[in-house]
């Protein structure tokens, strides 16, 4: 009996599973698939307006000095004074005495320069008297000779009158007295021109007298070797007692009249500024934290760096370290904002209307079309374009798909 149970209950569960499993398979409801409504996106748009823009061109550089100069002495000599602001980083003015040079052997340059112009002076003096004596000389040997000559025709007259044959007598005729006189008239004009010549010797010596002179005067100003211009104190070079001759650089120094900065731009960005003569008339904003300056375009650089593909526009700052203001001192970092050209009947809209590179989508009567567009600027998650006209609204939601001619529908307000 129990082996019977053993055996028949399971067989028993299992046929009861079997006509469970039937009566579900047989009775089951089907179930009809629900068909999904296509839906429409919805969308917001932003109406076109045309509008008169200028871009705002970012770049950020070094201030620099204009000029470094390397100050080298015109005369040499033993250094006897050094300014005390020959040391790097002072401020110095135009014309304010950095080195001095022992001056002794220029001085005395100068008192022989001064005794050779009173020799030749004397020279000259006496030069000129011996001309005027000359001249004098010959004008007396001329009378005396007109005088002779003048004896010697009436004699011979006197002779012919007389009816006497031949010519008269030598001293008759004066002949000694007039050759004497020839000879004083050549002997006076020989001391003339012997004058003359020492009048003109005398005339060279003075002008080179008075050229040391002046060159003794300008060294003696050159030992003290003056600052050329408003300047910055890059470092001294020199100590009292160090020797310097026309080769020894004593100082270098910075012109403080102007800054220069140098700032890359893109290609994008040159487009941006335009032509370079209007942009000149602009100015050019440079900053460091909250304090401000305003430089002027001078210049484009004549060259696009290897590396970053730039090209730096090269921009003015007047008296940096005097302008009455905020000191900009060389070799600080700014940041940089320069006017760009105007660029009219352009459209500012959202970033997210651009699609891909160079696109938006217009909405028309329910519709999406794909309309290219001129890349401006990119500014502040807004994209300035041209190319499309006023009134047009434009797609500013971002879609799964998209494509030509879709439907959609307007989020309300819109």
């Amino acid at each position: 009996m129990r082996l019977a149970l053993k055996i028949g209950l399971p067989l028993l569960v299992f046929a009861l599973g079997i006509a469970g499993a039937f009566w579900l398979v047989t009775h089951r409801k089907t179930i009809e698939p629900v068909p999904l409504k296509k839906q429409t996106p919805l969308i917001e748009v932003t109406e076109v307006a045309l509008v008169n823009h200028q871009p705002v061109i970012r770049s950020q550089g070094r201030v620099l000095a204009r000029k470094e100069v390397a100050v080298i002495p015109q005369v040499g000599g033993q250094v006897v004074e050094v300014s005390a602001k020959l040391n790097e980083g002072y401020l110095i003015n135009v014309g304010e005495i950095l080195v001095r040079i022992d001056d002794e052997d220029y001085r005395l340059n100068l008192r022989r320069a001064e005794a050779d112009i009173l020799t030749a002076k004397a020279s000259m003096t006496n030069a000129l008297a011996q001309v005027a004596s000359a001249k004098a000389q010959a004008i007396q040997a001329e009378a005396r000779l007109a005088s002779e000559e003048a004896e010697a025709n009436a004699a011979r007259k006197e002779w012919r009158l007389l009816g006497r044959e031949g010519d008269p007598p030598a001293l008759l005729l004066r002949e000694p007295q007039i050759r004497e006189s020839q000879t004083a008239i050549a002997a006076a004009r020989a001391l003339e021109e012997a004058a003359s010549a020492g009048l003109k010797s005398g005339e060279a010596s003075l002008f080179a007298a008075e050229a040391a002179k002046e060159r003794a005067l300008l060294d003696l100003e050159r030992c003290m070797i003056r600052a050329p211009f408003d300047a910055r104190v890059v470092r001294g070079a020199v100590d009292i007692g160090s020797t310097v001759s026309q080769a020894t650089t004593v100082a270098l120094l910075q012109r403080i009249d102007v800054a220069e900065v140098r700032l890359p731009l893109s290609r994008r960005q040159l487009k941006l500024l335009g032509p370079v003569p209007d942009a000149k008339q602009r100015p050019v904003r440079l900053t460091i934290g909250d304090e401000e300056w305003t430089a002027r375009f001078d210049r484009l650089a004549g060259v696009v760096d290897a590396v970053t593909h730039t090209q730096s526009v090269i921009a003015h700052v007047p008296n940096p370290y005097n302008s009455g203001g905020a000191i900009l001192k060389f070799g600080a970092f700014v940041s940089a904002e320069l006017q760009g050209h105007i660029r009219e009947d352009v459209s500012v809209l959202p970033e997210e209307a651009l699609r891909g590179s160079d696109a938006v989508f217009l909405y028309r009567d329910g519709k999406l079309s794909r309309k290219v567009v001129r890349i401006i600027e990119l500014i502040d998650r807004k994209v300035v374009v041209g190319g499309l006209s006023a009134g047009e609204r434009v797609c500013v939601t971002e879609l799964d798909s998209f494509v030509e001619g879709m439907s959609v529908r307007l989020r309300k307000g819109d």
